[in-house]
């Protein structure tokens, strides 16, 4: 039977198995889609990151070497396998979403290595655009330019932003020429953290923020610390994601944080965040630049204040958040940053129950379940259909 006379079957493109936004996102596309299509996902073995996808019925592919990397090695083994999965039918989709999978696959495309079929569409989701601001500024003059070199020799595909924000930047870093043969959209995050566990109770004196996140140049964990220890001494900052609890890392954040190294806690990497949210009163994140991060998400949906450093789509999830702000966290204004962080948490807590209920109607409205599962559905099926 042909393709076009079944339901629709999809593949969902990720990276690597480890916990992350990418396969959060990925996961709620095939739960999302699990009734109008035939899903498959191709990504490195589950290693937390894909624990939901089976009871979204979608097949899981495994591929090694498709977590991003330098090695000469690992990108060959990677762009092997993952040719082989794209190649092995003729999908009525290819949806990109990890780094590694969409550089291959355009690679491919654009050397004529991997020929889709004719009624065959290919998407790719932007999860943060590989320039601009917070980028280190070599790579992101690189990144660019490859951007631009891709679009321009690649067939038609669909692109994906998380952000009307993010697709203007893409328009003025490429051109609008360059973008003319392929379709834009517009498909905002989602978070689906479920309820969450009881506030603890006596609970520890004083206020708490977390952050959460892997490790590493994006997260920029070391503003958050120097940040922090301008607070004042009420505050403790828990700190939880991959690499947090590396000795390295922990002996680092305490020299950073001075006198404030005492009220730091390190949780590491942990499957479910929602203990952690139910016993904070606001959530930090200083990320040097984002999409839409589905941490900052989370916290939304579990009631809490945001602070959050000016990467470049702050504004954008600021703007649909009650209680949210956006910090310079310059050396000049870490003292006004902390004055205005603890003014925030201080009227939060004053009437949290009203503060959370109006926060999470917010979170209702744009980023729940319900509304990512209207819009990922009207997108598939903007995706399928025929290019005018």
């Amino acid at each position: 039977m042909a393709v076009s006379d079944a339901r629709p079957t999809i593949l969902l493109a990720g990276g690597d198995g480890g916990p992350s936004g990418v396969p959060r996102n990925i996961c709620m596309l095939a739960r999302a889609l699990q009734d109008a299509a035939e899903v498959h996902v191709v990504s490195e073995a589950d290693r937390g990151g894909y624990v939901d996808l089976k009871a979204s019925g979608a097949r899981h592919h495994v591929v090694q070497r498709l977590k991003s990397s330098l090695n000469p090695g690992h990108l060959w083994r990677g762009w092997c396998g993952f040719l082989g999965i794209v190649q092995s039918r003729p999908w009525s989709l290819v949806w990109l979403h990890a780094r590694l999978p969409v550089l291959l696959g355009r690679l491919a495309l654009a050397l004529r290595l991997w020929r889709p079929a004719p009624e065959t569409r290919v998407a790719l989701t932007y999860h943060g655009l590989p320039f601009g601001p917070g980028h280190r500024s070599g790579m992101a003059a690189l990144s660019r330019r490859v951007e631009q070199a891709l679009l321009a020799a690649c067939p038609p595909l669909d692109l994906i932003f998380l952000t009307v924000t993010q697709k203007q930047r893409m328009v003025t870093a490429v051109g609008a020429s360059v973008l003319r043969r392929h379709r834009c959209h517009v498909l905002p995050n989602s978070s689906d953290l479920g309820p969450l566990p009881q506030r603890p109770d006596p609970r520890t004196p004083g206020r708490t923020l977390v952050l959460t996140g892997r490790v590493g140049y994006q997260k920029n964990y070391a503003l958050a610390v120097r940040f922090f220890s301008h607070l004042p001494q009420d505050m403790r900052l828990i700190l939880c994601g991959g690499g947090t609890a590396e000795p390295a890392f922990q002996r680092q954040m305490r020299q950073i944080a001075g006198p404030a190294a005492a009220r730091l806690e390190f949780r590491g990497a942990m499957a479910d965040i929602r203990p952690v949210l139910a016993e904070a009163d606001g959530y930090l994140l200083t990320s040097r630049y984002e999409g839409t991060p589905i941490g900052a998400l989370e916290a939304c949906e579990a009631g809490l204040p945001l602070l959050l450093s000016p990467f470049e789509t702050a504004a954008d999830v600021a703007a649909g958040h009650p209680m949210a702000r956006v910090l310079q966290l310059s050396a000049e204004s870490m003292d006004q940053d902390a004055k205005s962080a603890d003014l925030l948490i201080h009227e939060y807590l004053v009437a949290r129950e009203r503060h959370s209920t109006e926060i999470r109607a917010a979170w209702k409205q744009q980023w729940s379940r319900s509304a990512f599962d209207r819009n990922a559905q009207a997108l598939l099926r903007e995706l399928l259909s025929p290019r005018q």
